[in-house]
């Protein structure tokens, strides 16, 4: 497909405290508080905005955030940074209320990985993939690419030393310990890399979904960026038929957590057919296999992905530290280790990795050194922020944001979802989109003009 869409679902951390660091409310309650402009809004903790991106509140509590569908890497980006501004207005909007009725209490939302608990957060990518493809030999050329490919986009953090040794080790993704399968349908009972649930969102004999659950929650936009472009081109390359690299891991599970603590790239992985291979062959083989696939406009992206190898190669982090979140971390919790004597098993470093995650504009760690320019700004602060209510122009999400803004300015009463558009008067017939790459269609013309007629204009509700 030389056209993709795609989009990404993000799970936040919530924690609500007081201002001396204990717990204020549970997180079921402090979720109510934070979701209630959203249930003013649309009657539901499940609602779609403006912007086509699916917002709600997940099994145990947890906010989620769906991006709209998108066939340009650089708008998911921006589709998703607009996402963590809605959630941090949202807990800003829950802070002043929860301020106002006597409570010491302070939401955060964390766009993290892993908490002390143990409990791990997901960071889902869904790409389109045509139906007509052999989706069974899809894993066996992808998952050694996804296997490694945390040594480019990992989010880094500290996990135990081995047995035997004191302190922590910094690793290139913590996820990676809470994957037990290559492939699976299961999601949080098992949580395989590849999950092959077949949802497709779209016509069913023309598509399916590849949904990757293995990729870390990134705060770079470069990170978030590269997760999609050279995954997108990968699957390019799977997808044409051509010869690919025999890559063929004997045990994807023990090589995604060797790979994870081997900042080098070098540690040996056991090949099915014999021999061995690491985590830097394998992205350097993947990368050199599809430079001929790529068009003019994703030259950047195999430069980039190149300088992300070269540093691990090399050991030379001074363009990584400042644009990969594993480096960027990496060197965040050096200095502070040696400024303060401390190590990196040291509670405050865990702190730290949790602050680097807060989305609060004012709060998060990632913020701060953006401001100070030790981290990247890619994106037009402009851009992130017509992304809040502007859906993608490219994709079916155009006809969903021009549906749902329309319905919300005529406070029409409206259901949608990733395929369907319906208004909720007796005798309203649904009209259903199913393929993602349709921009217009007569029938959501009709639909809009008939919001407009029923309806009358009104102030724009708070949230988009």
């Amino acid at each position: 497909m030389k056209r993709r869409v795609g989009g990404l679902e993000t799970e936040f951390g919530l924690v609500c405290v007081r201002a001396d660091g204990s717990r204020a409310l549970e997180p079921e309650e402090a979720a109510r508080e934070l979701f209630r402009p959203v249930v003013a809004m649309g009657r539901s903790s499940n609602v779609f905005l403006r912007n086509a991106a699916r917002l709600y509140l997940d099994v145990g509590s947890h906010p989620e955030y769906a991006t709209a569908e998108c066939d340009d890497w650089w708008e998911l980006v921006a589709q998703d940074r607009a996402g963590e501004r809605i959630f941090a207005d949202l807990a800003a909007s829950a802070d002043q209320r929860l301020a106002e009725a006597g409570h010491d209490a302070r939401i955060h939302l964390l766009k993290n990985n892993v908490d002390s608990a143990g409990n791990a957060f997901g960071s889902h990518e869904n790409y389109l993939v045509d139906r007509r493809g052999e989706f069974t030999r899809l894993p066996r050329y992808l998952l050694p690419f996804l296997v490694t490919r945390q040594i480019v986009t990992g989010a880094g953090g500290v996990v135990p030393a081995p047995e035997g040794e004191e302190g922590g080790r910094f690793v290139f993704s913590r996820r990676s310990d809470h994957m037990w399968e290559a492939v699976s349908s299961a999601t949080t009972r098992t949580r395989p890399i590849i999950n092959t649930r077949d949802e497709p969102h779209g016509d069913p004999t023309r598509f399916r979904r590849l949904h990757v659950i293995v990729g870390d929650s990134t705060m770079s936009e470069v990170s978030t960026h590269l997760r999609f472009a050279t995954t997108d081109l990968v699957l390019r390359a799977i997808e044409s038929g051509r010869a690919l690299p025999e890559l063929t891991l004997s045990d994807d599970i023990a090589a995604i957590r060797a790979v994870a603590r081997d900042l080098s790239g070098t540690a040996p992985l056991p090949l099915e057919g014999g021999g061995t291979t690491t985590a830097l062959e394998v992205q350097q083989r993947w990368l050199d296999h599809v430079a001929d696939l790529a068009d003019e406009t994703e030259q950047e992206v195999l430069e980039t992905w190149q300088k992300a190898l070269d540093a691990v190669r090399t050991g030379d982090r001074s363009w990584a530290s400042t644009h990969l979140d594993w480096a960027i971390k990496e060197r965040l919790f050096a200095q502070v280790t040696e400024r303060k004597g401390i190590d990196l098993a040291d509670p405050a470093i865990e702190r730290l990795d949790l602050a680097y995650h807060d989305i609060a504009p004012q709060r998060g760690v990632f913020f701060a050194l953006q401001r100070r320019g030790l981290a990247p700004s890619i994106l037009p602060d402009a851009r992130i922020e017509a992304a809040r209510t502007v859906a993608p122009t490219t994709t079916r999400a155009h006809l969903r944001g021009q549906v749902v803004t329309a319905a919300q300015e005529h406070r029409v009463d409206h259901v949608v979802d990733w395929t369907t558009l319906r208004l909720t008067r007796q005798g309203a017939m649904p009209v259903q989109v199913l393929d993602p790459f349709t921009t217009q269609l007569d029938a959501v013309d009709a639909l809009l003009e008939e919001i407009r007629a029923q309806g009358s204009p009104a102030t724009p509700p708070p949230l988009a």
